[in-house]
């Protein structure tokens, strides 16, 4: 019984399916890395939040799906812009804050917008560095996998080509 739910489970049927999700699932992903900054944004929001489970594509699948890639290296880009972008403007109001403190001697500082902007982007740079490490990782383990030669598959054709040459000596 335990060899036929091993037969099911790699069963040609089985494969077959799975390369339809995992075509699906590039397709969705190369869409979404064509779409506006903020959805770029909600695109690596919804990879990070580990929905789909990356580790479990094979080199084989990676190898076939190149756009899926693709878009992960888009929407890697955008986030490591975004961070840059607001590590940026923190870097030029820290400036900006030092030269305030010193000028009012430590006391609060005197424009509370600006204040706000400096938290607002600090919050904003923590997550899109979040994001952007989230991504990475998922492109970095895809991007090895898509260059990886799949040791079974080549045993497998291996196999084939044997059974292949067998055959022709046979006639």
């Amino acid at each position: 019984m335990e060899d036929e739910a091993v037969e099911i489970m790699y069963s040609e049927e089985s494969e077959a399916s799975q390369l339809k999700l995992v075509k699906a699932i590039e397709s969705w992903a190369s869409k979404e890395s064509q779409r506006s900054e903020l959805e770029l944004t909600g695109f690596g929001a919804a990879l990070s939040n580990n929905l789909i489970n990356f580790e479990k594509f094979t080199a084989k699948d990676c190898r076939q799906c190149p756009k899926l890639i693709g878009a992960l290296s888009a929407v890697k880009q955008h986030l490591d812009k975004q961070f840059k972008k607001f590590d940026s403007e923190i870097d030029k109001m820290h400036i900006k804050f030092a030269q305030e403190m010193e000028e009012l001697d430590l006391k609060i500082i005197r424009d509370r917008k600006e204040f706000k902007r400096y938290l607002i982007s600090l919050i904003y740079a923590e997550e899109y560095n979040r994001l952007r490490h989230n991504v990475n990782n998922i492109y970095q383990g895809l991007s090895a996998k898509s260059q990886y030669e799949d040791i079974k598959e080549m045993e497998t054709e291996i196999e084939e080509l044997k059974r292949q040459l067998a055959q022709t000596k046979l006639k």
